[in-house]
């Protein structure tokens, strides 16, 4: 197979630029008390939407900047830890789109069947996600991941980041989706993330919470020698 990379141009590497600068800027203003942790789940939410919507395909309208190589080669582990048939739960799904890939792999490989769902705290990103997925359109919820419980849990739950919740609480964000998410005898999955290698990775923070992961995957960045893609995961 011919190999497939990210996307990394200009235009691109501006608005991953521009998003870490926003993300810096309001951490800032959190920590100093000018805004209030609901005001950083506001603000948060309003500027992603904003710029998702404003996207003009799929792909970007999920938060990814590159093609469609690029994106199966950012998500493609994903599919090494899907070891049986059952229920998925994106969490912070935006449109659908990894969900929709995602299906599209599993169900091409013939081996497991996946019943998809989604979560977003954003209204506007789910109403799309119905919109492009009207057969799920039942399966997407929006809510806060960190305080939002379903009715029922999940054999699989996928949460790509610890950063839905503020500096400080994602430890409790990932005892909040073991205890309410995950079914027994289910896994729940951290990424695909990037990373820079040097320490502490992921992996030894959340060891040091308590929550050793099961099993993890790693793959190299062709370019950048000093960041990894990762993906962790834990069996209930």
């Amino acid at each position: 197979m011919e190999a497939i990379y990210i996307s990394n141009s200009d235009s691109v590497r501006r608005l991953i630029d521009k998003a870490h600068d926003f993300n810096q800027s309001l951490l800032e203003e959190l920590a100093e008390g000018k805004i209030t942790e609901e005001d950083w789940f506001e603000i948060n939410n309003k500027y992603f939407t904003e710029h998702y919507l404003a996207s003009d395909n799929p792909r970007s309208q999920s938060g990814h900047g590159g093609n469609e190589q690029g994106y199966f080669h950012s998500h493609q582990m994903l599919i090494d830890v899907i070891h049986k048939s059952g229920t998925f739960i994106d969490v912070g799904c935006a449109n659908g789109y990894l969900l929709e890939s995602l299906h599209r792999w599993i169900t091409n490989l013939g081996y497991y069947k996946l019943v998809c769902y989604g979560l977003d705290i954003s209204q506007g990103l789910i109403e799309l996600a119905k919109k492009r997925l009207p057969e799920w359109s039942n399966h997407f919820y929006t809510g806060n991941a960190v305080n939002w419980a379903p009715k029922e849990k999940f054999d699989f739950v996928c949460v790509k980041e610890l950063d839905y919740a503020v500096p400080g609480k994602q430890q409790l964000f990932l005892k909040h989706l073991f205890e309410h998410f995950v079914k027994p005898n289910g896994r729940l999955i951290l990424g695909p993330y990037s990373e820079e290698t040097s320490t502490p990775t992921m992996y030894e923070l959340v060891t040091s919470w308590g929550y050793k992961p099961t099993g993890y995957i790693e793959r190299s960045n062709y370019k950048h020698h000093d960041i990894s893609r990762r993906l962790l995961w834990w069996d209930l």
